[in-house]
């Protein structure tokens, strides 16, 4: 069975990573579900990145090359788990929704291929700010991160499915400036996880917090390192809810479009 990340040790190994992204991502609206968007990026847009352990990174031919050029997926290696990778999708990629908050995530799909030596599994880690500074953070304008904390469950071989549901996927939350776990009710914070869902309900004031990343990571397990891990990402999908001020923006678009033919919307 996958190990759970309540086994990962994050450190600093984390700082730095909010990182600009190249443009090459499209979005798609979802037709079946009105007032909800449906967008796919493309992993070669987003920064790829060992965490500051070593392993490598590099563009492979991938499912989406039709539509984001190709190798347009992006695929990681790292030596053993103990080490760190990912790719990080930001507000700055093409295609990544406007005004996404924490409240308007409804859901996030990757296609990957993943492989291990060990029990680890690949996670999601979610990247915001907190300006109500009621997390018990150093500071309101500290990264914050929710990490996922469950094993996850890949369906497939060689082209599976990594998921995450905001009413039952667990994440702790991590002061990703300072290094520390935050609303710990015992001596290690990791232990303290809760659906997106849950986190919202307990501090309401971050459903309007802006998500500036999405982040697909693996290692960084706290036991001795059981060998080289591989992650390759084709697709992300994420279903969302548009913020108002999309959803005007869009009316505006529409009517323009409207107008002249009597002369894109996670």
């Amino acid at each position: 069975m996958s190990k759970s990340p309540a086994f990962r040790f994050l450190g600093q190994v984390l700082l730095g990573s909010a990182a600009a992204v190249m443009p090459c991502a499209f979005g798609l609206a979802s037709p079946a579900r009105a007032g909800v968007s449906e967008v796919t990026l493309c992993p070669s847009a987003a920064v790829p990145g060992p965490g500051g352990f070593g392993g490598s990174s590099g563009n492979v031919a991938g499912p989406l090359d039709a539509t984001c050029g190709a190798n347009s997926a992006v695929a990681l290696s790292i030596p053993a788990s103990t080490d760190y990778g990912k790719l990080q999708f930001s507000a700055s990629t093409p295609g990544y929704p406007v005004n996404l908050t924490l409240g308007g995530l409804l859901g996030l799909t990757a296609n990957v291929s993943y492989s291990t030596a060990g029990t680890d599994s690949p996670f999601y880690l979610l990247a915001f700010t907190d300006s109500s500074d009621s997390l018990g953070q150093h500071a309101a304008g500290d990264q914050i991160l929710m990490i996922e904390f469950q094993p996850a469950t890949l369906s497939g071989a060689g082209n599976d499915t990594l998921a995450a549901n905001p009413n039952s996927t667990l994440f702790n939350l991590y002061d990703n400036t300072t290094g520390n776990y935050l609303q710990p009710s015992g001596p290690s914070g990791q232990q303290d996880a809760k659906t997106i869902d849950a986190w919202l309900a307990e501090f309401a004031v971050l459903d309007d917090e802006s998500l500036q990343g999405i982040w697909i990571g693996m290692g960084l397990t706290g036991a001795p390192g059981t060998g080289q891990e591989t992650l390759t990402v084709n697709s992300l999908t994420l279903d969302s809810v548009p913020e108002p001020a999309s959803l005007m923006l869009l009316g505006v678009a529409l009517a323009g479009l409207g107008f002249s033919r009597r002369r894109r919307a996670r």
